[in-house]
């Protein structure tokens, strides 16, 4: 049983890491990009639609990945952890392409706290391996 956890913490990880590079490269891309010719007169409106719907969105990824990791301790769903994590990083992955059209859209500077705040939800979701022992046993005495 110890086998098969390791394997998911490794996939888990993987995956992590994955979704965290993706911004990485968003960043990466709006370098190497030339930003919009012109700014809309009242763009700030916008931009501070799309920080505070980029915010939002982060403070809603905690909030499904504790109702899914506590789904998952109920059902004993190993899969669901893995499922928490997928769309908790998911979720931030948004604000961060948030960052990246407004970036394109208006041309504006500030586009990189979008970015900024997409990575750190999903470096503050770092996949835990007590996630997966919590959601594989019923009673965790009774493999040992």
């Amino acid at each position: 049983m110890d086998t098969n956890l390791d394997k998911r913490y490794q996939t888990l990880i993987v995956l992590w890491f994955a979704i965290l590079m993706s911004v990485l490269m968003y960043f990466v891309l709006t370098l190497l990009s030339t930003p919009a010719a012109s700014k809309p007169r009242n763009s700030s409106l916008f931009v501070f639609g799309l920080t505070a719907l980029g915010t939002l969105l982060v403070i809603v990824s905690f909030l499904v990945k504790a109702k899914l990791l506590e789904r998952s301790v109920e059902k004993q769903d190993v899969i669901l952890v893995q499922k928490a994590l997928l769309f908790a990083c998911a979720i931030c992955e948004v604000t961060a392409l948030l960052g990246v059209i407004e970036f394109f859209l208006i041309g504006t500077r500030e586009y990189y706290l979008l970015l900024l705040g997409g990575a750190a939800g999903i470096a503050l979701h770092f996949p835990r391996r007590s996630q997966l022992e919590a959601a594989s046993y019923k009673n965790p005495g009774q493999f040992r």
